[in-house]
């Protein structure tokens, strides 16, 4: 970035006729010096534009802390601030940003018709600091939007090459092709804001280019890497208790198939005995009649058991659909607080 500095000052001279030379000598100066700012004005019209703006815009605290919590350098807090980023409450965020597409929650934008920042305000402390790394994001777009085409081009291939590092099952890969089907056009400057953000390990060129607008990457890389924990974690005890879930179902199914056809057959054995014992001369002897009821009862009292083996079962099945239940109404309370539409839930019959 290119400073202007104010023209040396001459210490003035101290009587008479010298003084009246001194100060001709600083007119002549300062002359020449707005001289020469003007030619480098209307070389670099938006680095113009962008001091004025950053001299004259407040930010609130929150958005003026995003700067030191995200680690972002002179140049990339000059490129933030001179976005005007703005904290925008959820009622009011879609009048700044949209995009109305279900599972997409939309967390920040850079508009490029007034070259403005807004973020969308996460009221879920457990979330804070995912502001800080959509600030950070944002920033980005900012930059790559004062980049020149050479610049971009430049930057192009080790962005493309690093993503195709990342593998075909990188969950970022579904993102970037969300990117694009929404705007062709954003794939390489999303991918510029994703990857100076979210992934820890970057080529030495582009570590380089991202050190202008980091003082340390890694300080955000880390808060993005400590929010994705929450929903990696949370869908990997989803999968759990749903595969849990799934097998109990198919165990459950079997044992009641089972029982249905032991029971069926008890029931046809039952009937026989009894039958038998009513003939006159069914039993001849006392013994006989005595085992074959000993080992009816017996049956039944295994059938009973296999019975409430089974109704443990469903009690352990019924507590873990509660625990689903209850981990799936978190997941859809967390996409809310990051302006997802709950999708439905695929239920567990």
């Amino acid at each position: 970035m290119t400073d202007l500095e104010a023209p040396p000052r001459r210490r003035a001279a101290r009587i008479g006729r010298a003084l009246l030379v001194a100060l001709a000598a600083v007119s002549i100066v300062a002359q020449s010096a707005v001289l020469a700012g003007a030619g480098w004005a209307a070389a670099n019209p938006r680095l113009v534009g962008d001091a004025i703006t950053v001299h004259r815009f407040e930010p609130s605290p929150a958005v003026a802390g995003y700067i030191d919590r995200a680690a972002m350098s002179e140049r990339g807090a000059f490129v933030f601030l001179a976005s005007k980023p703005e904290l925008v409450p959820a009622e009011s965020f879609d009048l700044y940003c949209s995009r109305d597409e279900p599972g997409i929650g939309v967390l920040g934008c850079f508009t490029f018709a007034d070259a403005r920042i807004f973020i969308y305000d996460i009221t879920n402390p457990d979330l804070a600091d995912f502001e800080v790394v959509v600030a950070a994001h944002e920033m980005l777009h900012a930059a790559w939007d004062r980049l020149s085409a050479d610049e971009k081009a430049a930057l192009e291939e080790p962005l493309e090459r690093t993503f195709a590092e990342l593998g075909p099952d990188h969950e970022l890969v579904d993102r970037i092709a969300s990117y694009e089907a929404f705007d062709p056009r954003s794939r390489v400057p999303e991918l510029y804001a994703i990857l100076g953000t979210e992934i820890a390990e970057l080529p030495e060129e582009l570590e380089q280019h991202y050190a202008e607008y980091f003082d340390d990457r890694s300080v955000v890389v880390t808060l993005w890497q400590g929010i994705d924990a929450i929903f990696v974690e949370l869908e990997a005890e989803l999968q759990r208790l749903g595969a849990e879930l799934e097998a109990l179902v198919v165990q459950i199914e079997a044992d009641q198939q089972q029982a249905e056809l032991v029971a069926a057959q008890l029931e046809a054995d039952i009937a026989a005995f009894n039958a038998r014992a009513d003939r006159p001369g069914g039993y001849t002897s006392q013994s006989a009649f005595q085992r074959d009821r000993d080992a009816l009862i017996a049956r039944q009292a295994d059938l009973n058991a296999r019975i409430d083996a089974t109704n443990a079962l469903i009690d352990t099945y019924n507590a873990l659909l509660d625990e689903f239940t209850a981990l799936n109404e978190q997941a859809a309370a967390l996409n809310r607080d990051l302006n997802i539409d709950p999708q439905p839930i695929e239920s567990i019959d």
